[in-house]
C-alpha cells in the first residue's frame, strides 16, 4: 500500500533542518544538521523521549558511513552531549511520539532493536560498543513497539541513511530485478541492481590483472575494498568478495571484477544471456 511522506523544511534549507511524517503514523522523524543544533533548543518536538541516530564519517578513507545509535529521556540534552563528546558526526535523525506516548522503556527498546538490525545488516559502520539490553515490555508495547520500527526503517531510507535497511539477497527471487553474472579472466561475479546500485554479491571474484586503462582506478579501488573488509587475495589469479557490496553504477562493478574499462550493460548476463541493458533500456 502506498504511504505518504510529507517533510516541512523548518529553516526552508532542503538540506536544513527539518521534519519528516508519515501518513496514519503518530511518530515524527527530525532531520538535524549539527550546525542547527543550537536552533533546537526551544523546540517541544526536541524536548521529548527519542531514539536518534548520529551520521558521519570517521575517516575519509572509509566506504561507509559511521553511524551512533542512541536513546533519550530528552532528545535536545543528550545531542547537546554528544556534541561535547563525539567529533564524527554531522547529522542527528531522532524519531519522537506526535502524541507523547513514547517512555523511556519504548525508546530503550527501539534503541537495542536498531542496533540488533544495523549490526546484522552491515550497512554503516557502528560506534556502539557493548550490545543494547532490550527492557521489559508488555505483549501490547512490543507489538506497538515493532509497528513503530517498521515506520522507522522506512522514514530513515526515505531520507538517504539506510541505516537498518537490508541489501537485498541473493536467494532473493525477483522477476523485475533478476541475477546477473560477469566473468573472464577466470573471474566469476553475481549481482543485482537495486534502487541503490548495482550489488555485487559474497564469494564473486575478481581478477587480479588490470590493463593499464584501469590501473590506477581499479589498484585505489580494491585497496578501500581490502581495508573495509569487502574484498580480499584468493590467490595470485583472484580476489573474493567477502561480503555484499552496492556500486554505484553496473561498469563500475565490472572494471572491478573484469581489469578492463568495460561496458556493464553489456557484460552483466542473465543465465538466459540477456544483457543488463537489455533487460533495463529496450
Amino acid at each position: 500500500m502506498a504511504k505518504t511522506i510529507k517533510i516541512f523544511l523548518v529553516d526552508g534549507e532542503p538540506n536544513g533542518l527539518k521534519t519528516v511524517e508519515l501518513s496514519n503514523w503518530v511518530g515524527q522523524a527530525i532531520v538535524i544538521p549539527r550546525n542547527k543544533l543550537k536552533d533546537t533548543k526551544q523546540r517541544p518536538d526536541c524536548n521529548k523521549p527519542a531514539v536518534y541516530f548520529l551520521i558521519g564519517k570517521e575517516d575519509e578513507e572509509a566506504l561507509l558511513s559511521t553511524a551512533y545509535i542512541g536513546e533519550a529521556e530528552n532528545l535536545w540534552n543528550r545531542l547537546i552531549t554528544h556534541d561535547s563528546s563525539k567529533d564524527f558526526w554531522f547529522t542527528a535523525i531522532a524519531f519522537v511520539s506526535k502524541d507523547n506516548n513514547l517512555t523511556k522503556a519504548h525508546v530503550k527498546y527501539l534503541e537495542s532493536r536498531c542496533i540488533e538490525i544495523a549490526t546484522l545488516v552491515k550497512r554503516f559502520n557502528l560506534e556502539n560498543g557493548a550490545k543494547s539490553v532490550l527492557p521489559s515490555l508488555s505483549e501490547a508495547d512490543i507489538a506497538e513497539m515493532e509497528e513503530f520500527l517498521s515506520n522507522l526503517k522506512l522514514l530513515l531510507t526515505a531520507v538517504g541513511y539506510p541505516i537498518l535497511q537490508e541489501i537485498t539477497s541473493k536467494e532473493q527471487p525477483n522477476s523485475s530485478d533478476p541475477l546477473f553474472t560477469c566473468g573472464g579472466k577466470m573471474a566469476l561475479a553475481s549481482g543485482r541492481m537495486t534502487n541503490e546500485g548495482f550489488v555485487v554479491y559474497k564469494d564473486s571474484t575478481a581478477t587480479t590483472q588490470f590493463s593499464s586503462a584501469v590501473a590506477e582506478r581499479n589498484s585505489k579501488n580494491i585497496e578501500k575494498l581490502i581495508l573495509n573488509g569487502y574484498l580480499e587475495k584468493k590467490d595470485s589469479d583472484l580476489y573474493i568478495f567477502t561480503k555484499d557490496y552496492v556500486f554505484n553504477s553496473p561498469s563500475a562493478a565490472s572494471d572491478i571484477i573484469l581489469g578492463n574499462s568495460t561496458s556493464g550493460w553489456k557484460k552483466w548476463k542473465t543465465k538466459n544471456g540477456k544483457t543488463l541493458e537489455e533487460i533495463y533500456k529496450k
